[in-house]
């Protein structure tokens, strides 16, 4: 890869630095990489910081402001994201500079193929409410375990029950055993999983709630709210404020994050990426 950006440590001074910080908490993904042994991490270690999957497509970029005038600067962003490699990638990025970057990303890859499918904003959100007892319907709330058969079995059903949904009719296999590797929460009633919840992105001062998903046949049936209720409690035990991203046009979501006494903090844009041929 041939551009300014080198792997830099989980202790660069960039992390340091007044800008990141204050941008912390709207990247959590990138914070949260550092406290992983051996994160792909990339940056000039001036103004910006590139996060590439080692697994997926997902790449998170961080930018400080002054990049938002640079052109020269996001286009050599743009190119090392081109010369990773990465299929089809989704680019989560700073609002402020989102308006140039994805013309720019389209001009660097048009010999590789690659056209802007979707562009979406994503709401930040931190949790703005009180500590209060988790809601558990006597137990019916479980942490799953991937050594326990009949966990395994719970999870198996409810995404196979969800594939049409996903459209993970090629990867199903490979989504289950992903979702058993993480730290997974389900709501359990007469033997089936009716939705789960995905922790994530845990740093000195926050857990990440990677999602919350319920079965099509159970929404609007207050399941969804008693998750989140769950999750947020167990978070705020740890003494850790929850924080997660969503669309900003799933009313349904954003509505029950405000509920459960979320706040919206910032948003991130989002470019969907697909191949042309």
């Amino acid at each position: 890869m041939a551009t300014v950006f080198e792997k830099i440590s989980r202790d660069d001074d960039i992390f340091s630095g007044t800008e990141y910080k204050n941008d912390s908490l709207l990247f959590n993904y990138i914070e949260s990489a550092r406290y992983t042994d051996d994160p792909d991490i990339f940056s000039d270690h001036r103004n910006s910081i590139i996060l590439l999957p080692k697994e997926g497509n997902r790449v998170w970029i961080w930018t400080s402001s002054a990049i938002k005038t640079d052109t020269s600067k996001l286009v050599d962003i743009c190119r090392f994201v081109r010369d990773s490699k990465i299929v089809r990638p989704e680019i989560y990025i700073k609002h402020e500079v989102s308006d140039h970057f994805s013309d720019m990303f389209a001009i660097a890859t048009s010999d590789y193929g690659y056209v802007a499918k979707d562009e979406l904003s994503l709401a930040a959100l931190v949790y703005d409410g009180e500590r209060f007892e988790a809601d558990n319907d006597s137990g019916s709330i479980i942490h799953v375990d991937k050594n326990n058969p009949e966990h395994v079995k719970l999870v198996t059903d409810f995404y196979k029950a969800c594939c049409d949904e996903f459209h993970w009719h090629d990867k199903l296999d490979r989504k289950i055993k992903e979702y058993l590797d993480m730290q997974l929460y389900a709501y359990v009633r007469d033997g089936r999983m009716l939705a789960n919840t995905v922790l994530d992105g845990h740093t000195d001062d926050y857990i990440r709630i990677k999602s919350i998903a319920v079965l099509a046949a159970e929404r609007r049936n207050g399941i969804g709210y008693k998750m989140c209720r769950y999750i947020v409690s167990r978070i705020t035990d740890c003494d850790k404020k929850p924080v997660l991203y969503t669309h900003t046009k799933n009313a349904a979501a954003m509505g029950l994050f405000k509920k459960t006494g979320f706040r919206l903090y910032d948003k991130i844009y989002l470019i969907k990426t697909d191949e042309t041929n």
